[in-house]
């Protein structure tokens, strides 16, 4: 997986979290379990070798 591939899933996690913590609440189990998987994916992406201008790329990139 690339820099760009790795950027993407985090982003998507991100964009789960902020919807469940919408919906449930951030004290909710449902946005805490989807809240540790985008800190999952970033830490990921990070390893991967994703910098703050790849996940800045990607959000550009869905606007």
């Amino acid at each position: 997986m690339n820099t760009q591939d790795a950027a993407a899933r985090a982003v998507d996690a991100g964009t789960v979290a902020a919807q469940a913590v919408n919906d449930y609440g951030l004290n909710s189990t449902q946005a805490l379990i989807a809240l540790q998987a985008a800190d999952n994916a970033t830490r990921d992406a990070q390893a991967q070798g994703c910098t703050k201008a790849d996940f800045d790329a990607e959000h550009a990139r869905r606007r």
